[in-house]
């Protein structure tokens, strides 16, 4: 790598014209300057306080943006879903999930043309939910009004004590509730279902997101697979 031409190109973002004057812009002695143009290297660490607007990554491999503008740019123009990896929904009632408040977003997910109108990704774990591995990554939309279920799909949904992932059906003896049922049909040697369907109370939830699919990492050194929802 030349850091020769990331100097010369630090120099003319900044309209400096002359060694001199991007000597002094930079705090240093002007032999400072041309000891690390003769030796191609520079103190990163100064630089990057000089210049805090340049893209670190570039400062340190000269590709990518130079400018941390123009990254943020490039994200926005990405369909880059949030990731919420301190966050986790469970596919039975065996565990309480987390239901505490998230601050910031672990990471982004980079799902191309996948998952269009996806607002947020969190973990998924346990096994009543059959096309749900235990420990995958669920793509979400959330929904503001209960009346914008669908029967017979797939929603996390938050209430006061947990927050599951079920596949959502009416209530036929109760309209204060929805039933929440899983796709995992295991028995008990008596015939009753391990993964029994179960009320929920409408006044309980907090939040309801429809799930549009998921994120499976077969293996470790694989790449990561998406599969979405019909």
């Amino acid at each position: 790598m030349n850091k020769s031409l990331i100097l010369n190109a630090i120099k003319k973002e900044k309209n400096i014209k002359t060694n001199k004057d991007f000597a002094n812009f930079l705090g240093i002695k002007a032999t400072t300057l041309s000891m690390w143009y003769k030796r191609n290297s520079f103190d990163i660490e100064l630089v990057f306080k000089k210049c805090e607007d340049i893209n670190p990554e570039w400062l340190l491999t000269g590709e990518g943006s130079m400018l941390k503008q123009d990254v943020l740019l490039e994200k926005s123009s990405k369909n880059l879903i949030p990731l919420y990896d301190d966050v986790a929904t469970i596919g039975g009632t065996e565990i309480v999930a987390d239901v505490q408040g998230v601050s910031e977003t672990t990471e982004y997910i980079d799902a191309g043309d996948w998952f269009k109108g996806v607002t947020a990704a969190i973990r998924h774990y346990g096994n009543s939910m059959q096309e749900y591995p235990n420990g995958c990554i669920l793509a979400l939309r959330k929904i503001t009004n209960i009346r914008g279920i669908v029967w017979g799909h797939n929603y996390v949904i938050e209430t006061n004590d947990t927050r599951v992932t079920k596949r959502m059906q009416t209530c036929p003896d109760d309209d204060d509730c929805i039933m929440a049922y899983s796709t995992n049909t295991e028995t008990y040697p008596d015939g009753r279902l391990v993964h029994e369907p179960f009320k929920i109370y409408k006044e309980d939830i907090q939040q309801i997101f429809l799930v549009i699919g998921r994120v499976v990492k077969e293996y470790s050194s694989d790449p990561v697979y998406t599969i979405q929802n019909n």
